[in-house]
């Protein structure tokens, strides 16, 4: 690539030299062509013309001697073959004027042929015969194949009539295509030294009479790209030269004779000059490119100076005094406009030095400020590297600000956080305000942080950067958490009190809707507890209580929630159950461990139980307060039913695991 503005000039001046030079030869050369074509096509006319003359003229001279003979054999029936051989033998010279003669009667059959003497022949459906009967003087057929060589030829005929005027026989003779005539001559013939003659007929599609090669007689006329034999392969050249084609009908047959002259002949005066405008304007265009060159660097010699002295003045801006403003031409003017704009730059230099310190005085007070806050605060650009962060991301990550500033989020957090953390970023990134609560590890490794992700945009709609806040919210959360739990247990038991109950069976209602399975609510009611406190008081109760929980949690499947509703009042939820004898199994558990006798501080006691069941189907449509109502009336039948006994909401069974419908 051309770099100085001298060789731009010179480069340019060449191809705008190139351009007028190269379209002024294509110009010339499409007008040479122009008349050039015109001439010889007129030339070319005139030699088809003068071909289809001459065929016209030897085609007359064959009807002729037709017409000869027709006056002067007399009755043709009436004669022998021999005398008709003898007749025609005197009549006309074989095979100068024709191939073949033959006489025919008004049936078509052949009275007399000179080629297949014995051959039997009828031409009754010939179109030329059925001319000549219908009145014709005469009558020549299309190209015809042969009926017994099959060989293309052409045929001439003319009627012979008696005194009546009545047609009486057909005398006819044959041109053979594939033999020597004046009409196969034609083919031989040539138009300069590479141009061809055909003939075609006029036929629907037009058929070769006469053709340079004579496997093509007979075949249809193909592609203008092949008339005649002649090949037409096309051409690159700006102006193609097309063949020259001539065609002038003939009045006898009605066929055309065609020529055909290459356009590589006809036109080869034009390639030769061409090549030599070519080397010309070669020529041409480099001494414009020099003389150019030479005569920009003549003048652009001042330019040169100038842009040494503005590269000087880089490093020296003393060296602006020494431009050559006292010029009245282009240059001077920019050497003005650069010493102008050098000035401007100098006091804009200062200014912006004054901006830039006051700036950096600006960031690091925010810094300053940034690390007193004892919250995470940082800033991720849009390739998610850390740009800002602050004294507390410092010693949270343990490490130094350098090796953060600059690192990805991915790498700074590893992959697994980061997979749990990237999300939120895409959100705050595709600029959405994100915030999030992260919260790992149990009892005094539990740690909870508050994430905050706010989008800043540079413009309206390119996006700059995520600002990152994080709080440690870990004791909050931790006192949350133990309220939470201490309100939802019972005090004396450690099971779910009634509100943490509520809490539980409204998410297993909810989850047998949803399909997850079937749910059951077993109700627990102790029996002889009121004789307990009434006899030791209600310590003593209390102890039972607390005794009885234990034997409870082990008396069911892991995962079952159990709660004490208040008193002598127990209430298990047994989730995802797959087999309605999973719960016979649990309820006769608890009667049995509710029955078994309890080692207390004033000795042994016997209580019992008795348990109501009720349970809600996967994917059935059931509320809390309904499995609540249904296992408090299964309760009620069982502890009206005798001790240690279970009901089921709909059925009821007894200690041994029988059960009956009720009503």
């Amino acid at each position: 690539m051309v770099k100085s503005l001298k060789g731009r000039v010179a480069v340019a001046t060449a191809l705008v030299s190139m351009i007028v030079i190269v379209g002024l030869a294509v110009g010339i050369e499409f007008f040479v062509y122009g008349e050039l074509r015109n001439s010889m096509q007129a030339q070319l006319d005139t030699h088809v013309k003068l071909a289809a003359d001459q065929l016209d003229d030897k085609l007359r001279d064959k009807f002729l001697a037709l017409h000869r003979m027709a006056r002067n054999i007399g009755d043709p029936g009436a004669m022998t073959s021999k005398q008709l051989g003898a007749f025609v033998s005197l009549s006309v010279s074989m095979p100068e004027t024709f191939n073949t003669i033959f006489v025919a009667a008004p049936d078509g059959h052949m009275l007399y042929d000179s080629t297949f003497s014995t051959t039997p022949i009828s031409i009754a459906d010939r179109d030329y015969f059925q001319q000549l009967l219908a009145g014709a003087p005469q009558a020549v057929s299309g190209v015809i194949a042969g009926k017994i060589t099959r060989s293309p030829g052409i045929v001439l005929a003319v009627p012979v009539k008696n005194a009546q005027g009545e047609v009486i026989a057909v005398v006819g003779g044959a041109l053979n295509l594939l033999r020597q005539n004046f009409i196969v001559d034609l083919a031989s013939n040539t138009v300069g030294e590479t141009g061809r003659y055909c003939l075609i007929s006029n036929e629907n599609p037009p058929r070769y009479v006469v053709q340079t090669d004579i496997t093509k007689v007979l075949t249809p006329v193909g592609a203008s790209q092949t008339l005649c034999g002649v090949r037409d392969p096309g051409s690159n050249d700006i102006v193609h030269m097309h063949p020259l084609v001539a065609r002038e009908p003939m009045v006898t047959t009605g066929w055309y004779v065609v020529a055909v002259v290459p356009g590589e002949e006809a036109f080869d005066p034009i390639a030769r000059v061409r090549r030599r405008v070519i080397l010309l304007a070669i020529v041409a265009i480099g001494v414009a490119a020099l003389v150019m060159w030479w005569v920009a660097r003549r003048l652009l010699r001042p330019l040169d100076t100038l842009r040494d002295l503005v590269e000087r003045s880089a490093g020296d801006l003393r060296a602006v005094q020494s431009l050559p403003v006292q010029r009245a031409d282009e240059i001077g003017a920019l050497a003005n406009t650069f010493r102008s704009m050098m000035a401007q730059l100098s006091d804009r230099t200062e200014a912006l030095e004054i901006s830039r310190e006051a700036a950096r005085a600006n960031v690091r007070r925010m810094q300053e400020v940034a690390d007193r806050v004892p919250y995470l605060v940082a800033f991720v650009d849009g390739d998610e590297r850390l740009a800002f962060v602050n004294r507390a991301c410092e010693v949270r990550l343990r490490r130094p600000r350098e090796r953060i500033l600059g690192a990805t989020v991915r790498e700074l957090l590893g992959p697994s956080l980061y997979r749990e953390f990237a999300p939120y970023l895409a959100r705050a990134l595709a600029g959405e305000a994100a915030t999030f609560v992260w919260d790992f590890g149990e009892d005094a490794a539990y740690r909870c942080f508050e994430m905050r992700y706010q989008p800043e945009w540079a413009t309206h709609n390119v996006l700059a950067g995520v600002h990152v806040f994080v709080r440690d919210i870990t004791i909050e959360r931790a006192n949350e958490r133990r309220w939470r739990r201490e309100s939802h247990t019972d005090h004396l038991t450690g099971l779910l009190n009634r509100k943490g109950f509520d809490q539980a069976l409204a998410g297993a209602v909810r989850r047998a809707h949803e399909g997850a399975g079937a749910q059951a609510l077993l109700f627990v009611d102790l029996d002889r507890f009121k004789v307990v406190n009434d006899t030791w008081g209600h310590a003593l109760g209390d102890e039972l209580l607390r005794r009885l929980s234990k034997r409870l949690v082990a008396s069911v499947r892991e995962g079952d929630v159990i709660a004490r509703f208040g008193g002598d009042e127990f209430a298990v939820i047994m989730r995802d159950v797959q087999d309605w004898q999973d719960v016979e199994r649990a309820a006769m558990s608890i009667l049995g461990a509710a029955s078994r006798p309890m080692v207390l501080s004033v000795g042994e006691v016997t209580v019992g139980a008795c348990v109501g069941v009720a349970m809600v189907a996967s994917g059935e449509d059931k509320t809390p307060d309904m499995l609540l109502d249904a296992a408090d009336r299964a309760l009620y039948e069982a502890k009206h039913g005798g001790r240690g006994r279970f009901v089921l909401s709909g059925g009821h069974f007894g200690h041994s695991g029988h059960y009956g419908r009720s009503a």
